[in-house]
């Protein structure tokens, strides 16, 4: 899912789903252009 259609489910500015984005991939130690969703699928 995109940023803008999670940020309008939860109520939340799409910036903060963003921001969200970055805090979980810096936790993982993920690179900027690793996707969320690959990492997500792989468990």
């Amino acid at each position: 899912m995109s940023s803008k259609q999670i940020a309008q489910m939860l109520n939340l500015s799409p910036e903060s789903v963003n921001k969200n984005r970055y805090r979980l991939r810096k936790k993982l130690g993920m690179e900027k252009d690793e996707a969320l969703d690959e990492l997500i699928a792989g468990l």
